[in-house]
C-alpha cells in the first residue's frame, strides 16, 4: 500500500541500516560544504528511487487527484538491481541510532543481497522482517498477560493505526515501540497487577531494559523502572535486576558518548534555520519564563496535530486517519481499561512510574527543542504524536489505578461483550485508516 521510501524518514532509516549491514556501526562523519554531516554509502539505484520519491512528495497533485501520480515510475525504479555502484549520502538524523533497532532490517537486507534482489524486493523484505520482529515482541508481551484482562488495553495500543504503520516500515521506531511495549507489559504485570513473572518473563524484562535505551536513548528513563520492579514478583535473584539496570544505563551512556557528535549536523535537516544546542540552552537559562511560554504555545498551537499523530498520521505526506477511527480507538481504550482488573501498585511505585512517564515526555520535548527547533522560535518544532507510543501502555496502567472506572467481579461470560467491543473497534479503526490512506494515495 505504501510506495517505497514513503514511510516516515524511511530513506534515512534505510541508509543507517545499509551502513550497519556494511560494517559501519558508529556514526561516520562525511564532508559537506554546508557543515558537519554524517552518513555513508548507498547504492545509486536506491538513490535514484529516493530522488524520485522526494520530488513526488514535494510536488503532490492537487486533490482529488491521487498523491501517487505515476505508479509505473516507481515500479520501474524499484525493478533496478540493488547491487550497484555506491554514492555518498547524508542521513544525520538516523546516524545516532545504535544497531539494536535495525537488526531485523539488516537481516532482511542481507538476505536480499545474497539472492541478488532488486531494490523494490530488498525494501519489501526489510519491511517484512521489521514487521515480523515487531509483531513477535508484541506477542510476547500479550502472552505474558494472557491470564489478565489488562491485555486488552495493550492490544489497543498495539493495533493503533500509527503503531501498525510504523511496524511495517523500515524504521528504528518499529523495534523501539515493540521493545517498550514488551517491557511495559512485563513491568505492569509485576508492579501493577502484582503477578509473579515466570523465569523467561523475568529474564526478558531485564533484557528489554538493556536493549531499550540502546534502541532509542530518549526512553532510558522508562528502562530504569526495572530497578523498582518488586523483587518478590521476579523469578531470579534480586541483584540481577540491579545489574541489568546498571548495564542498560552504562550502555546508554557509552552509546551517547559515541553518537553525541551527530548533533552538530542536525542543522542540515533545517536549511535556512538557525539550529544550535548551545544557543538554545543559553536562551532558556537567560529567560526561563519565556521558555514556559514556549511550552504553552506548543500545546495551544500544535496539540491537535500531536494527538492526531499518536493515533495515525501516515507516511511522508502526513495523511491523518479518519476522525471516526480516532474516536473508535478512544472508545476501545476506555472499554479495555474499564473492564481490566484493578491495578494495585503500591504508592511509591505508582509515584515513581508516573514521574518516569512525565520525565520521558519532558525528555522528548527537550531533545526536540535543543536539536530541532530554531533558536528563539515560539513553539517546539518536530513534536510528533508517534514519539509517545512507547509510553502508552504504562500510562494506561497508571490511569487504570488512578481512575476507578471498572466493571467489578466480571466472570468470563460477562467479559465477552467488552472484549468484542474492543476487537470490533480497533479492527474497524484500522480498516478505515487503511481505506483512507489507500484512497488518498492511489485513488
Amino acid at each position: 500500500m505504501n510506495p517505497p521510501l514513503w514511510g516516515s524518514d524511511e530513506f534515512a532509516h534505510f541508509g543507517r541500516a545499509y551502513a550497519i549491514d556494511h560494517g559501519q556501526i558508529v556514526p561516520r562523519e562525511m564532508p559537506d560544504p554546508n557543515g558537519t554531516n554524517f552518513g555513508g554509502e548507498i547504492p545509486t539505484t536506491v538513490n535514484a528511487l529516493r530522488e524520485y520519491a522526494a520530488e513526488a512528495v514535494a510536488t503532490l497533485p492537487e486533490p482529488p487527484e491521487p498523491r501517487v501520480a505515476d505508479p509505473g515510475a516507481y515500479a520501474e525504479l524499484a525493478a533496478q538491481p540493488l547491487q550497484a555502484p555506491h554514492i555518498e549520502m547524508g542521513f544525520v538524523n538516523t546516524s545516532s541510532y545504535s544497531p539494536i533497532a535495525y537488526l531485523p532490517s539488516v537481516l532482511g537486507l542481507r538476505a536480499a543481497e545474497l539472492v541478488g534482489a532488486s531494490v523494490g524486493a530488498a525494501l519489501a523484505t526489510m519491511r517484512l522482517c521489521t514487521l515480523i520482529a515487531s509483531t513477535s515482541l508484541v506477542w510476547l508481551g500479550l502472552r505474558a498477560l494472557s491470564e489478565h484482562r489488562f491485555k486488552w488495553a495493550v492490544l489497543v495500543v498495539a493495533l493503533l493505526p500509527m503503531t501498525v504503520f510504523q511496524a511495517s516500515m523500515i524504521t528504528a521506531d518499529a523495534v523501539t515501540n515493540a521493545l517498550a511495549l514488551l517491557f511495559s507489559c512485563l513491568f505492569a504485570k509485576a508492579a501493577f497487577l502484582r503477578a509473579r513473572l515466570s523465569t523467561w518473563e523475568s529474564w526478558t524484562l531485564c533484557a528489554t531494559a538493556v536493549a531499550l535505551p540502546l534502541a532509542k536513548p530518549t526512553y532510558v528513563i522508562l528502562a530504569l523502572l526495572l530497578a523498582i520492579t518488586p523483587a518478590a514478583q521476579l523469578s531470579l535473584r534480586t541483584p540481577v535486576k540491579y545489574l541489568a539496570t546498571v548495564v542498560g544505563a552504562a550502555a546508554f551512556l557509552a552509546w551517547t558518548a559515541v553518537s553525541a557528535k551527530t548533533s552538530a549536523g542536525m542543522h542540515l535537516m533545517r536549511p535556512g534555520v538557525h539550529v544550535s544546542q548551545d544557543d538554545q540552552l543559553q536562551l532558556v537559562l537567560a529567560d526561563p519564563i519565556r521558555f514556559v511560554g514556549v511550552l504553552v504555545n506548543t500545546f495551544v498551537q500544535l496539540e491537535p496535530d500531536i494527538v492526531t499523530g499518536m493515533f495515525g498520521t501516515l507516511g511522508n505526506t502526513a495523511v491523518p486517519i479518519p476522525a471516526t477511527a480516532v474516536a473508535m480507538c478512544l472508545v476501545a481504550a476506555v472499554v479495555a481499561v474499564g473492564f481490566s482488573e484493578p491495578a494495585c501498585a503500591d504508592r511509591p511505585r505508582l509515584l515513581v512510574t508516573s514521574a518516569g512517564l512525565v520525565l520521558s515526555v519532558a525528555a522528548i520535548f527537550g531533545a526536540l527543542y535543543l536539536e530541532w527547533t530554531a533558536v528563539g522560535h515560539f513553539t517546539i518544532d518536530g513534536v510528533q504524536g508517534r514519539y509517545f507510543l512507547p509510553l502508552a501502555v504504562l500510562a494506561l496502567a497508571v490511569y487504570a489505578q488512578l481512575v476507578p472506572l471498572r466493571w467489578q467481579a466480571a466472570p468470563p461470560r460477562s467479559s465477552a461483550v467488552p472484549e468484542k467491543v474492543v476487537v470490533v473497534m480497533v479492527t474497524t479503526a484500522l480498516a478505515l485508516a487503511a481505506l483512507k490512506y489507500w484512497y488518498v494515495l492511489w485513488g
